[in-house]
């Protein structure tokens, strides 16, 4: 198990990695949240953050066999990802913590107009394979995916909501008196 530093992970030569065989190599490494900034805008009040608060990313990149014809297999990325971030629940507009989530695999084909056509068939994400990768960049990309449309606690009530106080009873229509009036005429 390898462990990059963070200016790494911002140029990784995933073919480099990838050739260490058909297993690949792996890393796991804690990255500070404050790494983040996109992803941090998401969060409406950033004293909430714990200044140690990190997402727990792993990562292994590895090659394919070759398919027939072809001089070598396609590279491949496996990214999980978990990070917990404090967001606003949406129905009691109180603080809630939103446990983040990622599960990617990323095939990489040699131009961007490939992975363009691929992208649209294939169930795996299609990138296209650059000399300098920036891994930390797909990370924060995959972790805004995974913040859900709307943060809520499991149970909690709307602000200012009371099950126990009766809903006022219905008031008569002042027209109804107007109607009976109209039919006995």
């Amino acid at each position: 198990m390898m462990s990059l530093s963070i200016n790494e992970w911002q140029r990784v030569n995933l073919s480099r990695w990838a050739a260490r065989g058909v297993e690949g190599d792996a890393l796991s490494q804690a990255l500070p949240l404050k790494l983040f900034s996109r992803l941090l805008a998401d969060v409406p009040d950033s004293s909430l953050v714990a200044i140690d608060a990190a997402a727990n990313v792993s990562v292994r990149v590895f090659l394919t066999p070759p398919n027939p014809g072809e001089a070598k297999g396609a590279v491949w990325l496996a990214l999980t990802a978990h990070a917990e971030l404090p967001l606003t629940c949406q129905r009691c507009l109180k603080p809630v913590r939103v446990s983040l989530d990622v599960d990617q695999q990323v095939r990489f084909v040699e131009t961007e107009a490939q992975a363009e056509a691929e992208d649209e068939i294939a169930k795996e994400d299609v990138l296209a394979l650059t000399p300098e990768f920036d891994l930390l960049a797909l990370v924060e990309d995959e972790l805004i995916l995974a913040v859900p449309l709307v943060a809520l606690h499991g149970e909690c009530s709307p602000e200012g909501y009371d099950p126990a106080v009766e809903e006022p009873p219905e008031k008569t229509n002042p027209f109804a008196v107007l109607a009976a009036l109209k039919k006995t005429s």
